[in-house]
C-alpha cells in the first residue's frame, strides 16, 4: 500500500475516533448517535457501565483509588475499541491498553485524578456550550477543551472537592447512560426511549445533572463525616 493510501487512512482513522469522542462527551449535539452507540452496547457491558456508576456517584471518594483503577481499566478498553475500530475493533489491542493505564493508575494516582477530572470537565463545557449555543454545536470541542483544562488544573488544588465532582458527574453519565442502555435490551420498550430520547435531547442531560448533584451532596456529607471522625 502506498504512504499516501497509508496516510489518509491513518487521518480517517483519526477524525472518526475524535468525532466519535466528541458526540460522546456531548449529551446534547446528536441524540441519534448517542442512542445508537448505546444500543450497540451489550448487556454485560451495560450492566458493567451501570454498576461502576452507581459506585462512583455514591462511593467515589471513599473508593476513589479502586474506582480510578477500574476506570482507567474502561477508558483504557474504551479506546482501544475506539482506535482499532477500522482494524476490526481487535479486542486484544483494547485489553492490554485497559490494563496498561490500570497498572500505571494507581502510581500515578494524582495525575490520573488530573486526567479523569479533566474529562469529566470537558463533557460538562461541551454539553454547555451545545446547550447555550445550539447554532455553533460544532464547536462544542471549545467548550471542552476549556472545562477539561478548569477542572485539571483545580484537582491540584482542591483535590477532595475535585474527586467528588468527577466522580458524581462521571458517575451520573455513566449511570444513567447504562441504564439507557439496558432499557434499549427490551424490545417492548426501547422504540419508546429511543423516539422520546430523539425528539427531547434536552432529557438526557437533565437526569444526569440530577443524578450528579444527588451523588454530589451525599459524597460531600459522608466525606465530612468521615473526616470528622478521623479528627
Amino acid at each position: 500500500m502506498p504512504s499516501t493510501t497509508l496516510a489518509q487512512v491513518a487521518d480517517f482513522t483519526f477524525a472518526h475516533s475524535w468525532e466519535t469522542l466528541m458526540n460522546s462527551l456531548d449529551l446534547v449535539r446528536r441524540p441519534d448517535e448517542i442512542v445508537a452507540m448505546l444500543q450497540a452496547l451489550p448487556l454485560i457491558g451495560a450492566i458493567v457501565v451501570t454498576s461502576v456508576g452507581a459506585a462512583c456517584v455514591f462511593k467515589g471518594y471513599k473508593w476513589h483509588k479502586i474506582v480510578v483503577v477500574l476506570l482507567s481499566l474502561m477508558l483504557g478498553f474504551a479506546v482501544g475499541r475506539m482506535i482499532s475500530q477500522d482494524l476490526g475493533k481487535s479486542t486484544v489491542v483494547a485489553i492490554a491498553l485497559g490494563i496498561l493505564l490500570a497498572a500505571i493508575a494507581s502510581p500515578l494516582l494524582k495525575y490520573t485524578v488530573a486526567v479523569f477530572a479533566g474529562i469529566a470537565g470537558a463533557g460538562i463545557g461541551a454539553t454547555l456550550w451545545s446547550f447555550f449555543n445550539p447554532a455553533e454545536s460544532d464547536l462544542a470541542w471549545a467548550g471542552a477543551g476549556m472545562g477539561f483544562i478548569c477542572l485539571a488544573l483545580l484537582s491540584f488544588i482542591f483535590f477532595r472537592v475535585v474527586v467528588i465532582l468527577f466522580t458524581s458527574v462521571g458517575g451520573a453519565t455513566m449511570l444513567v447512560m447504562g441504564s439507557v442502555a439496558l432499557l434499549l435490551q427490551s424490545q417492548s420498550i426501547a422504540p419508546g426511549v429511543r423516539e422520546q430520547l430523539i425528539l427531547h435531547p434536552g432529557v438526557l442531560p437533565m437526569v444526569v445533572l440530577a443524578a450528579a448533584v444527588v451523588g454530589f451532596v451525599y459524597q460531600q456529607g459522608g466525606s465530612s463525616d468521615t473526616a470528622s471522625e478521623e479528627e
